[in-house]
């Protein structure tokens, strides 16, 4: 019973290391490993209470496979099934394999470890470590719809060598009169290895994907960075401008003044008009602001979105140039992109100020419902991982301003409103 126990959730190990590989997590590590635990160990159960049937064996393996990655990954169905044949046939194979190669290479009888715990530990463990290594080398041929997560070749050594290893124990208990204790503690110490060796390829792959993380974060923070820049480009820009629109104005009074035709007068009108148009966009007594909600207008009309703003309640002065380029950057370039690919292609931006607090609310067009769990937004983009940062990086700046950001959808409408919250 022990023994069976052992087996299924080094199996558990294995299956989340091989789904990890090929696909993404939808929970952390931990609770991905407990869900495994719990449904490979019904399965461990399951084969006792039916006396190590081979054929109910297997089957429960194919199901408790195909359960633990469907509920823990996110991987299409019909892939989990085809994988999970691939888990039992690899498994099954690499246990008879190990069986007769062991009785082979130490002279043993094949059914040796059926009446010895200590002898069916190891075997166990050995025959886990290759279906292990097997699971690892098959991983790398299988691509993510991610980018995959590159295992190092010398890692791939210490699987082989806890093999080695596990061998050498069996052909120690076969050949020697060991006490039971000795036995137990070699037994011990291959069901050990093979832990550790499970471990270090669960903890690299978590340090992995947290550094790929940061790097991404970094990379969203230069973006920042640049954009920052480039904003402060604009403005220098705007001052010049509007300086040649004030002066130009001045230039075609002075004209109007001292003609005397109509129709000149007219169309001075008109290029009077025109320069106020472009020369008052918006001028809320933050630069920043200005130049951003400036750009925005821009970028709308280029791609024929209505964009209106009303600042008047709060101009943002709360905010550092930095952080205010980073909230509205990253929230305004999402609603863009979703009012692009809408029907009725709007944005409105707002800000407000009640007590202590400023707040900027923006609704876009949205006629894709958004995607979310547990209240926390989700990318709908294909590279996820280089995608849904905009706003965490939004939520990391809020902390600094005891601040928050709330969403919500209305179907009717087809409007998703996002609002900020800034002290």
């Amino acid at each position: 019973m022990a023994g069976n126990i052992i087996a299924f959730f080094l199996e558990m190990l294995i299956a989340y290391i091989f789904f990890s590989q090929i696909g993404e997590r939808k929970y952390n590590s931990w609770i991905c490993c407990l869900i495994g635990t719990v449904v490979f160990e019904i399965g461990a159960l399951g084969d006792i209470v039916f006396s190590n049937t081979i054929w109910l064996n297997i089957l429960l393996t194919f199901i408790i496979n195909i359960l633990f990655a469907y509920f823990c990954f996110k991987i299409n169905i019909k892939k989990i099934i085809f994988y999970s044949i691939l888990l039992v046939i690899f498994s099954f194979a690499l246990e008879l394999i190990t069986v007769f190669i062991i009785s082979t290479v130490t002279k043993s009888e094949i059914n040796a470890y059926v009446d010895n715990l200590a002898l069916f530990v190891i075997d166990c463990s050995i025959s886990k470590s290759l279906y292990f290594l097997t699971c690892l080398i098959l991983s790398n041929f299988i691509k993510k719809e991610k980018s995959s997560i590159k295992i190092p070749f010398a890692l791939y050594i210490y699987p082989a060598v806890i093999v080695s290893a596990l061998v050498l124990f069996w052909n120690i208990c076969v050949d020697y009169d060991l006490s039971n204790m000795h036995q137990i503690l070699l037994s011990i110490i291959s069901v050990a290895m093979f832990f550790s060796a499970a471990i270090l390829f669960i903890v690299y792959q978590d340090n992995v994907a947290k550094e790929n993380q940061y790097l991404i974060i970094e990379q969203e923070i230069e973006k920042s960075n640049i954009d920052k820049k480039f904003y402060d480009i604009l403005e220098q820009q705007n001052k010049q401008l509007m300086i040649y629109a004030h002066d130009t104005k001045n230039h075609l009074n002075a004209i109007k003044a001292l003609n005397n035709n109509e129709q000149i007068d007219e169309y001075l009108t008109k290029m009077t008009d025109e320069l106020k148009a472009h020369s008052s966009t918006c001028h809320s007594g933050n630069h920043t602001l200005d130049v951003i909600i400036n750009k925005y207008v821009t970028e709308c009309e280029m791609k024929n979105i209505g964009f209106d703003f009303d600042i008047r309640l709060s101009n943002l002065k709360i905010a550092d140039d930095y952080d205010l380029v980073t909230i509205l950057g990253n929230v305004l370039d999402n609603a863009v992109e979703s009012a692009y690919n809408a029907q009725n292609k709007n944005i409105s931006l707002r800000t407000n100020k009640v007590n202590t607090y400023d707040s900027i609310i923006v609704t876009n067009s949205c006629d894709t419902p958004p995607q979310s769990v547990n209240g926390e937004l989700k990318t709908t983009k294909k590279d996820k991982k280089s995608h849904g940062l905009g706003i965490q990086s939004v939520m990391k700046i809020l902390k600094k301003y005891k601040g928050d950001l709330d969403w919500e959808y209305s179907s009717e409408e087809k409007q998703f409103t996002t609002t900020i919250i800034l002290k």
